[in-house]
C-alpha cells in the first residue's frame, strides 16, 4: 500500500539506508578503550577508517547486541565494571561514539537484549533516548511495544519491526512480556504476532516494510530453514525488505518476485545476515572477522497516476575487523584493497583476509544466482536480474553470477 497523498511528481524521490550487522563489545575491545589516567572509556579510534561510509545515508541502522545497563550493573562486572562473552554490558560511549558516526537507529532485540536483566533493558533504551538515538525492539511500556514504528524521509515512508529467535534461555520477565520482541525458538503464535505487526504496517500504508530479524544458526553462511520459513511469512505478510543477523558471518542476499493477494506482484529483497559489524571474534576457520556496509536506495516517484516504488540498487563496501596492540577496528575491504598505502598499520595476516574477503564476500551474496553486480567507487553496485521467482513458485537452479 501507498500513501494516496503523495504529490504528483514525475521527478523520483530518493532516500539511502545504510545498513550494517552486529556490533558487539567484547572484553578486549573494553580493555582496549579503558584510559586509566581518567578513568574513562572512548571507542572512537575503532572507526577512524570507516565513519566516512555511514555518515552520508539519509538513515543508518545497526544491530546493538550488548546492553548499556551501567558500569558495576550489568549481571557481571569482570572487566572494568562492565563486561564481555557471554553476559554482555558496554561502556555507554559506544553509543555516543555510534551517533557521532552517523547511525540513527538500532535494533535492541537479539539474544543478548536481557544479558543485563530487566533493569539492564531499561537503562539500554533510557541510555538511547537521552542521546537522540531512536530504536525498535525492546520497550519499557506495552503501549510502546504496539505502537508501529514508521518512520517519514524525504516523503518516503519506513515500517520497522524487530525481533529476536529468543534470548539465550534467559526468561522473559512474566510481568513484562511487552519488554523484548522475542519469538522464544519461532513459537507458532509469536511467529504470527510478528506477521501481523507487518500486516499493520502494510496496511497502514508505508512504502516499505522493513523488519530487523535476528535469527538463524551461528557461524554458518547458508541460511537454515527456520530462516527461510520466516523470511517466507514475512514477504506474505507484506515485508518489502528484511534485514537479518544473528549468524556472526555474512550470508546471501535473495531477491523475490512476490505475488500480492490482489494478484499485482511487488520485489522483496532479503540480507539473511550482514555478519559482524565489530567484535573480538576472530577468523578461526570461520569468517567471523567479516561483514557489510550496505547502502539500499529506495525510489518512490508518480507515473501516469500512479504510484511507483522500488530499490533502485544495493550497494556494499566489505568490512574487516583488525586488532593492534591499541584498538580493534573496523577497515573497508575495498578501499583497504586499492589503496594500501593509507594502510600500511594492517599486518601481514590482515592483508591475507582482506584480499580473501575481497572475492568471498561478494560471491557469498551472489549465492542465489538472482543478481548481477558492478564495482564503482570501491563498493559492489548489487541489482536484479530479470525474471525473478515468484515467491510461491518452485526456484529453479541458480545462474551463474554476472559480473
Amino acid at each position: 500500500m501507498h500513501d494516496p497523498n503523495f504529490k504528483i511528481n514525475t521527478e523520483p524521490d530518493y532516500v539511502t539506508l545504510t545498513v550494517v550487522g552486529d556490533i558487539m563489545m567484547h572484553e578486549w575491545q573494553i580493555e582496549r578503550s579503558y584510559n586509566q589516567e581518567t578513568d574513562s572509556f572512548s571507542v572512537d579510534d575503532s572507526y577512524t577508517y570507516i565513519s566516512k561510509y555511514l555518515c552520508d545515508a539519509d538513515m543508518t541502522i545497526g544491530n546493538l547486541e550488548t546492553t548499556l545497563a551501567g558500569r558495576n550493573n550489568g549481571a557481571m562486572t569482570g572487566v572494568l565494571g562492565y563486561s564481555g562473552y557471554p553476559m554482555f554490558n558496554a561502556p555507554e560511549c559506544l553509543a555516543d561514539t555510534l551517533k557521532d558516526i552517523g547511525f540513527d537507529f538500532l535494533q535492541t532485540a537479539n539474544n543478548h537484549s536481557l544479558d543485563s536483566w530487566e533493569d539492564g533493558i531499561y537503562a539500554t533504551i533510557d541510555y538511547l533516548d537521552s542521546i537522540g538515538m531512536e530504536h525498535t525492539g525492546t520497550f519499557k511500556t506495552k503501549e510502546e511495544n504496539e505502537e508501529l514504528c514508521i518512520v517519514e524521509i524525504n516523503g518516503i515512508t519506513f515500517g520497522f519491526v524487530a525481533y529476536t529467535y529468543g534470548t539465550n534461555g534467559l526468561p522473559v520477565p512474566e510481568e513484562a512480556p511487552y519488554c523484548i520482541n522475542t519469538l522464544e525458538t519461532y513459537r507458532e503464535d509469536l511467529l504470527e504476532e510478528m506477521y501481523s505487526k507487518v500486516r499493520a504496517l502494510d496496511e497502514a500504508g508505508v512504502d516499505f516494510v522493513c523488519p530487523l530479524i535476528h535469527f538463524g544458526t551461528e557461524y554458518t553462511e547458508v541460511p537454515d530453514s527456520w530462516q527461510e520459513m520466516v523470511v517466507d511469512g514475512l514477504f506474505e505478510a507484506g515485508a518489502d525488505v528484511i534485514f537479518g543477523g544473528h549468524p556472526h558471518v555474512v550470508e546471501p542476499i535473495d531477491v523475490r518476485t512476490i505475488t500480492n493477494p490482489d494478484g499485482t506482484t511487488r520485489q522483496g529483497y532479503v540480507v539473511y545476515s550482514f555478519g559482524n559489524f565489530i567484535s573480538s571474534q576472530r577468523y578461526d576457520g570461520v569468517n567471523k572477522d567479516l561483514g557489510i556496509i550496505t547502502d539500499f536506495r529506495f525510489s518512490k516517484q508518480a507515473i501516469d497516476g500512479e504510484i511507483i516504488t522500488k530499490v533502485e540498487d544495493i550497494k556494499v563496501e566489505p568490512t574487516y575487523v583488525y586488532w593492534t596492540d591499541t584498538v580493534i577496528g573496523v577497515v573497508p575491504v575495498l578501499e583497504a584493497y586499492n589503496h594500501q598505502d593509507d594502510y600500511s598499520f594492517l599486518s601481514a595476516r590482515d592483508w591475507e583476509r582482506i584480499t580473501y574477503a575481497k572475492d568471498h564476500v561478494i560471491e557469498l551474496l551472489m549465492t542465489y544466482g538472482n543478481l548481477q553486480y558492478e564495482i564503482e567507487n570501491d563498493k559492489y553496485v548489487i541489482t536484479p536480474k530479470s525474471n525473478q521467482t515468484v515467491i510461491d513458485e518452485e526456484t529453479s537452479e541458480n545462474s551463474d553470477v554476472v559480473e
